[in-house]
């Protein structure tokens, strides 16, 4: 530990997290550290209601909304994305291959435990966090992971691949049919289509898609050709049944982009959420915890160097002891293997 860094690692890959804000802000191969998730923004960068705590950076949780508050809860001095985030976590314990942390929202009324046990030999992760209500009273919630990516892993060759199926542009929330998209596809402002697999035109914007109902898990994965790196996610599509997209553009080039996954289907406060759209494609775009309730999720994270002719991910299947990326084109499949439970099922 070196002030609020914790880092544990294996042979094969090395795992980050602050504590100021909780974010997990590196996993990287050991013999090739480029990490996916350097992205950090600035105190300037940051909303108005955010700047007097943690800046966003690597993959960090938005709990108990994603997106603005309400205008009430902003002057209450609610951030966006939620308060764990935003916060001072706790380090329970920390050893070789695991950690474990927590948070208290207490304008939230949320506590989080999060644990990261990083598999004894191959370059995978599991996170397992649960969220309890210590509010009198049950409240709508949201809980989303949200990992940035940023150069240099991220270029405009970058590849983003999902089971993602139905979907939106967000800044239309009020009418999403007349949005209403196949992944990996979106629909701009202007009516053109986007392919957001590998999108060529700068469009900043945030597109929302419901895991494909046919699969029991979900998964995001991106790619960089130009380091040969696979980076991607994999969970349970019960606890998190929504992946988004989102990309940011400085003129002509790609700055972030967004591989986010969770129970918010809505990038709004909930009074907007209940208003334009409650369910949408089958599923809640919100969540309930009662007062009391503890709530588990899990997910995984792998990286791994692809090799050569890949061109990106056409399913990700999980086994008893391994997880297994086909590749598109027919290619031979990529097989990590995971030598601790990976079950993302409870």
């Amino acid at each position: 530990m070196e002030g609020n860094i914790i880092s544990i690692h294996n042979n094969e890959a090395t795992v980050s997290a602050d504590l100021y804000g909780g974010a997990i802000i590196d996993f990287h191969l050991n013999a090739y550290p480029v990490n996916p998730l350097s992205a950090r923004f600035t105190k300037e960068q940051m909303p108005e209601n955010n700047k007097a705590g943690a800046a966003y950076q690597g993959h960090f949780i938005c709990l108990g909304r994603w997106g603005l508050p309400s205008a009430g809860e902003i002057k209450a001095g609610i951030p966006n994305h939620g308060q764990a985030a935003n916060i001072q976590w706790q380090l329970n314990h920390a050893t070789g291959m695991s950690c474990n942390m927590h948070a208290q929202a207490l304008q939230e009324g949320l506590h989080i435990e999060r644990s990261i046990r990083l598999d004894p030999s191959s370059p995978l992760y599991l996170v397992t966090e649960k969220v309890t209500n210590t509010n009198a009273l049950g409240r709508l919630y949201n809980m989303v992971q949200h990992p940035m990516l940023t150069p240099p892993f991220l270029t405009d060759a970058t590849i983003i691949n999902s089971n993602a199926d139905k979907g939106f542009n967000q800044a239309y929330t009020n009418k999403p049919e007349e949005y209403l998209s196949q992944w990996p596809f979106g629909i701009c402002a202007d009516g053109s289509t986007i392919d957001l697999q590998n999108p060529v035109q700068p469009y900043n914007s945030v597109f929302s898609f419901a895991v494909n109902a046919a699969d029991d898990i979900g998964w995001v994965t991106a790619y960089s050709p130009d380091y040969n790196l696979l980076f991607g996610y994999y969970w349970n599509r019960h606890h998190y049944p929504w992946i988004h997209c989102w990309q940011y553009w400085e003129k002509e080039t790609i700055k972030y982009r967004g591989i986010e996954f969770g129970t918010a289907g809505i990038h709004k406060p909930f009074n907007e959420i209940l208003n334009d759209a409650p369910e949408l494609f089958d599923q809640k775009t919100y969540s309930y915890i009662d007062a009391g309730e503890k709530i588990t999720r899990r997910y995984s994270s792998f990286i791994t160097a692809p090799g050569k002719d890949f061109t990106g991910v056409e399913k990700i299947q999980l086994k008893k002891d391994a997880i297994h990326v086909l590749p598109k084109n027919n290619l031979p499949e990529i097989i990590i293997q995971a030598n601790f439970s990976h079950d993302i099922s409870k």
